[in-house]
């Protein structure tokens, strides 16, 4: 998580480690494509991040530019009155840097605040989402006398399966998501805090 973020108290978007159970909002992968969900056992629900596809799209276009773009609102700084900016503290700021630019690009593109939707998935029904879509596993009410109770989830992203060595065949979902708070995609993540109330706020 960036170290600039001053206030974590209202933040539950959450790092991905290897062998956790369950995920908080991510997408499924850098690569375009879609994935399916499943629903085996019995209905279920996930839940999609409402707009985020469209401020990812936005966001991964800004991203091939990040460098130049932060190094440039540092140069601008730099240039006003006062002792300027050390490395140091630059390595401090400029994931705040990074977040304002991506915001205000967001503001000017109009991208809408973040909803949450739960979408019912059927028994033995797939919902597919593209990957650049944020969302999440609802949690199970364990409503039957199962244990446990298990989605499928199927990634579309390449089409050379045949060309790829048999090592790298069976990635799994903690190798190919995209956890939003790593820094490039942490935007998304404070744009999730406007509106009413904060979106990824802890219980």
């Amino acid at each position: 998580m960036p170290r600039a973020v001053s206030d974590t108290d209202r933040i539950a978007a959450l790092a991905t480690v290897s062998g956790a159970t369950e995920q908080s909002f991510h997408r499924d992968s850098l690569e375009p494509g879609n994935s399916g969900i499943t629903a085996y056992g019995e209905d279920q629900d996930i839940y999609i991040l409402w707009n985020s596809f469209f401020a990812m799209i936005v966001l991964e276009e800004l991203l091939a530019d990040r460098k130049e773009a932060t190094e440039l609102l540092r140069s601008c700084w730099n240039l006003s009155p006062g002792p300027g900016c050390s490395d140091e503290e630059w390595a401090s700021l400029e994931p705040s840097a990074w977040d304002l630019l991506v915001h205000c690009e967001f503001k000017a593109r109009g991208v809408q605040n973040f909803e949450v939707v739960r979408v019912p998935i059927q028994k033995t029904k797939t919902v597919v989402v593209d990957s650049r879509t944020s969302h999440a596993g609802s949690p199970w009410k364990a409503s039957s006398s199962r244990q446990r109770l298990y989605r499928g989830h199927f990634y579309g992203f390449r089409q050379d399966v045949v060309q790829r060595p048999a090592d790298v065949l069976g990635d799994k979902d903690e190798i190919t998501t995209v956890d939003l708070c790593d820094e490039d995609y942490f935007p998304i993540v404070t744009w999730a805090q406007r509106g009413d109330a904060p979106i990824f706020a802890q219980k």
